[in-house]
């Protein structure tokens, strides 16, 4: 039999029945050399169950593979390795293709054979499938991207955007020139942003401007039971951290006082952000007052830094409010993070 065109990789977890959609999805493509592959990634029950049944009815389209090592870069780097398609098209277990999303992307690709990836709009839909929410959402770039290349011709002309990963097509041989996920990213949180840094290295994003996916938006049910054990906010910020870690490893001169600025108003941001998850707890106003801090002396101009400040002085109810709470996590900051835990996160250089 010959290699399929393209290779549709879907981690599983915990989608239970919706995996069926998503796999009837691309089922229902009107480009048709294609494989399924499905990485089996420690799925619960329910949905290994499914992939059974489907994989018993469609043997000659769907593969199962496993992969113990829990995480989206490990499971979506196992599925492009042992993948038998030139093309990669990558689609989480929960989400859903439009019928033509294969036959366009492949399309793009060929009339555009130096593009590193090929993505496309998409339409945010209900949890049931049933609603479109927001229709054509289009991608941007990030605050992060935009403060270190927005100056520059190439980022005007192709501008580093952070596709949701089910919009995304690429050959299999470029996502390894350019070195797959970074397991250490593991489970997951900003795995897909630093894959995206590196593959915009080897070549242009091209967008297909309509939506071509349907992105569900999880119920809170289901995203507690999917994340439940896996993560939490904290290992999300490390996991910035060390993406923070990696951009100044390659972008960051001591002796460049304008790049030193462009680091100074990420640095400043994402602490600010983190001071916003430090509040939410009882003990945590005198430590995510201290990271506002921090967050003022590298962009004393942003408001946003100035604005939380502030309201850290209100009353616990009002701030509260601010951070749309109910009420203090039931447990203490120290018990999550440490002492000295979150002043080690986005140190530039030369910091105390």
């Amino acid at each position: 039999m010959d290699d399929p065109t393209i290779s549709v990789v879907i981690p599983a977890f915990r989608s239970g029945s919706l995996i069926k959609e998503s796999i009837n999805s691309v089922l229902s493509q009107t480009f048709q050399n294609f494989e399924i592959v499905i990485v089996d990634n420690n799925a619960s029950l329910e949905t290994r169950n499914v992939i059974q049944k489907m994989s018993i009815l469609y043997p000659e389209k769907i593969r199962v593979i496993h992969e113990q090592k829990q995480g989206n870069g490990s499971a979506r780097n196992l599925g492009i390795r042992e993948s038998r398609g030139e093309y990669i098209a990558l689609l989480d277990d929960d989400d859903l293709m439009y019928p033509q999303r294969l036959e366009k992307q492949l399309n793009a690709i060929n009339q555009h054979p130096n593009a590193a990836l090929v993505y496309c709009n998409l339409d945010c839909v209900s949890y049931d499938g049933q609603t479109i929410m927001e229709k054509n959402k289009v991608e941007r770039p990030g605050s992060w991207s935009r403060y270190l290349f927005g100056d520059s011709q190439r980022f005007k002309n192709d501008p580093l955007v952070e596709p949701r990963p089910s919009v995304i097509f690429f050959r299999k041989i470029r996502a390894i020139e350019a070195g797959l996920f970074d397991e250490r990213f593991n489970p997951f949180w900003v795995e897909e942003t630093e894959f995206y840094l590196r593959i915009w290295g080897l070549g242009p994003f091209i967008v297909i401007p309509e939506p071509l996916v349907a992105y569900r938006l999880p119920s809170l049910e289901f995203l507690n039971k999917k994340r439940t054990g896996n993560t939490n906010w904290l290992m999300a910020k490390r996991n910035l951290n060390l993406f923070f870690t990696i951009l100044l490893e390659n972008y960051y001169c001591e002796g460049d006082n304008d790049i030193k600025k462009r680091f100074k108003k990420i640095q400043s941001q994402w602490l600010r952000e983190l001071s916003l998850e430090v509040f939410r707890y009882h003990d945590g106003v005198r430590i995510g007052r201290g990271l506002l801090v921090r967050a003022l002396q590298s962009n004393v101009m942003d408001l946003k830094n100035w604005k939380w400040y502030v309201r850290s002085f209100l009353p616990a109810q009002f701030l509260l409010k601010s951070l749309d709470c109910e009420k203090f996590a039931s447990e203490n900051l120290e018990e999550i993070a440490p002492s000295g835990t979150l002043d080690r996160l986005f140190q530039l250089p030369g910091d105390q």
